[in-house]
């Protein structure tokens, strides 16, 4: 049930804002994002500090994380919520990021 709120969350954002951003993080919970991993090692790698980020999957606490990052993911490992809020960032369901942020530009996606 949890799942097919966030979905409508979504979509209703891809329809108030016509982003193709939310398009894609709509079609990848769709698609069952649950497949998708990304260790915080792989965040540290990819984005910038201060970066604005959907995690097309889960988060996992692999590695380390030296930025401050805003990360909007649909689910996160008790770890890697945790090193994410450790670096001074914020690890937030993709229903309460598209709420503070759906409008933010340079939101990157990360799968």
């Amino acid at each position: 049930m949890e799942r097919m709120k966030t979905l409508k969350i979504i979509k209703k954002a891809y329809r108030e804002t016509g982003r193709a951003l939310w398009r894609a993080v709509y079609k990848a919970g769709v698609k069952n994002a649950s497949k998708h991993v990304v260790n915080v090692s792989k965040l540290n790698r990819l984005v910038p500090e201060n970066a604005y980020v959907v995690v097309l999957g889960k988060v996992l606490g692999g590695g380390s994380l030296t930025k401050k990052i805003h990360v909007g993911a649909f689910s996160y490992s008790k770890a890697g919520r945790e090193k994410i809020n450790k670096a001074g960032g914020e690890a937030l369901l993709i229903d309460q990021f598209i709420e503070k942020y759906k409008d933010q530009g340079g939101i990157i996606i990360v799968k």
